[in-house]
C-alpha cells in the first residue's frame, strides 16, 4: 500500500487540490496519469511560484493535508491503498 514510485505522485494526481499551497501555483492541473511522470519531486518544483523549491520536509506536510482524497485516487497506488483502508475500516466496523 505504497505509492507506486513516488509519494509526491499523490499531490500530482490532487494537482487542482494544493494549487496555491506551499508555493504551487495557482492554475495546477492534474495531468491523465501522475504516476507515469518520473520524478514527481521535480515536476512539483517546476510548478512552483518563482523564488520557491519544493522541500520534502517542509511541504509534504502542509500538501498532505490539503490534498482532496477523491481526486488523489486518479493515482492507482492512492486508489488501492483507499480501497484497503476502507475494506478495513468496514472488516472493523462489523466485528
Amino acid at each position: 500500500m505504497l505509492a507506486n514510485r513516488e509519494f509526491e505522485s499523490w499531490f500530482i494526481a490532487a494537482a487542482e487540490s494544493v494549487a496555491g499551497h506551499s508555493g504551487l501555483r495557482l492554475d495546477l492541473i492534474a495531468p491523465p496519469d501522475p504516476e507515469s511522470i518520473r520524478g514527481a519531486k521535480e515536476w512539483l518544483r517546476s510548478h512552483m511560484l518563482p523564488g520557491r523549491t519544493y522541500s520534502e520536509t517542509i511541504d509534504q506536510p502542509s500538501l498532505a493535508s490539503q490534498f482532496d482524497l477523491n481526486s488523489a485516487r486518479r493515482a492507482s497506488s492512492f486508489d488501492k491503498m483507499y480501497r484497503e483502508v476502507e475494506r478495513f475500516c468496514n472488516l472493523a466496523a462489523t466485528s
